[in-house]
């Protein structure tokens, strides 16, 4: 679940815990939202968990939450 969206970053919460992923948003028109996920960001939860490695299947939880949030609202998403 997507907690927040500014433009350099998305806080989202998997698993009770919560992550902040890396990026930049942009405007493609339409009234919508587009943002470019650094995927190389997502390594370590936020704090309280900052010490707590995030695993590939955990990353792949947060990349398939964020998209799912975003096709929602047909906004347009980015991963690098």
């Amino acid at each position: 679940m997507i907690l927040e969206v500014s433009r350099g970053h998305i806080k989202v919460k998997i698993l009770d815990r919560v992550a902040t992923v890396g990026g930049e948003m942009f405007f493609p028109g339409n009234d919508k939202l587009g943002f470019v996920v650094y995927s190389d960001t997502i390594s370590f939860w936020s704090p309280p968990d900052q010490a707590i490695p995030i695993s590939p299947t955990e990353k792949q939880l947060i990349l398939d939450d964020i998209k799912a949030d975003f096709a929602k609202g047909g906004h347009t998403l980015d991963i690098e």
